[in-house]
């Protein structure tokens, strides 16, 4: 996951001078040199809103939370999984944007029986749909006024449905030998999806860059934290003495996401420009 991380952090450092070039999609309309200097200087973005689609890939982690591990009998795993996602956004002024849509992002309960037995791995996992509604902020343009490219900060919010079904049961038995009696240790586990909607919540960092006058690059890292147990998977362990114990693996969906999106403006609404010769100041007439 190290990995993972470091060539997001290589992206930012290397993307911001992509892009930065003023295209014809803010470039005002040429008087003169002075006032093209002006303009350069005060006149800024004249975009009011913009509506956009956007699709997400990403790869994203969680782990069930266990509840205790046998004395070592048992352990929860970490799962990393690619995933993907639709949404349609809305932008204000290229400082807040809201976009809502549907991610395609498993929740999973991994089981990892080892000690007794040849170490071996089970993973379950719910049915993987997401609706999700996320805010954002521009908290530091990388390309000045005009606001083409820069960082933003993001919170929201996943709801997942459940269908309260039963998804695996598993059965591990060992033989083993007390004298001449042969006697077993059986390992059993039940995993039911929660009969209830859960949800997940959000807090992101995103870095956006402007490839063209519709269609904007992003990278994010986002961390996301469960409300509830969307699975549970129960394991019972009965020793060949004919000791039971018992434990369980719940689910949330905690974890990280590291995404690229790609998003394509199809609606905008510009903002009437701004008479820079309107400005006062002594800059104004150093200009003149």
């Amino acid at each position: 996951m190290k990995n993972y991380v470091l060539f997001f952090l290589l992206l930012i450092v290397t993307l911001p001078t992509v892009g930065q070039d003023m295209t014809d999609y803010y470039r005002m309309p040429e008087r003169n040199n002075t006032s093209g200097r002006l303009l350069a200087r005060y006149g800024g973005p004249t975009i009011r809103d913009r509506w956009y689609v956007a699709f997400d890939g990403f790869v994203r982690t969680d782990r069930a939370q266990l509840e205790n591990s046998l004395d070592g009998l048992v352990e929860s795993g970490l799962v990393t999984k690619a995933g993907w996602g639709a949404m349609i956004g809305w932008s204000y002024r290229e400082r807040w944007a809201i976009e809502g849509g549907y991610a395609r992002m498993p929740i999973h309960t991994q089981v990892t029986v080892g000690n007794a037995y040849r170490p071996t791995t089970f993973r379950y996992t719910n049915v993987g749909n997401a609706f999700m509604v996320r805010g954002k902020r521009l908290i530091a343009s990388t390309s000045g006024r005009w606001l083409r490219s820069g960082f933003w900060l993001s919170a929201g919010m996943h709801l997942v449905p459940t269908n309260g079904q039963q998804e695996a049961r598993l059965a591990l038995v060992r033989y083993s030998y007390w004298g001449k009696m042969e006697v077993p240790d059986t390992l059993r586990s039940l995993t039911n999806e929660s009969p209830q909607l859960t949800a997940l919540a959000e807090l992101g960092a995103e870095y956006n860059l402007r490839l063209s006058n519709a269609v904007d690059l992003g990278f994010s890292v986002r961390r996301l934290w469960g409300l509830g147990n969307a699975m549970t998977t129960d394991v019972r362990y009965v020793s060949s003495k004919g000791v039971m114990q018992q434990t369980a693996l719940h689910g949330a969906g905690t974890g990280m996401s590291y995404g690229v999106s790609v998003r394509y403006t199809y609606a905008l609404r510009r903002t009437r420009p701004t008479n820079v010769f309107e400005v006062k100041g002594n800059a104004i007439s150093r200009i003149r």
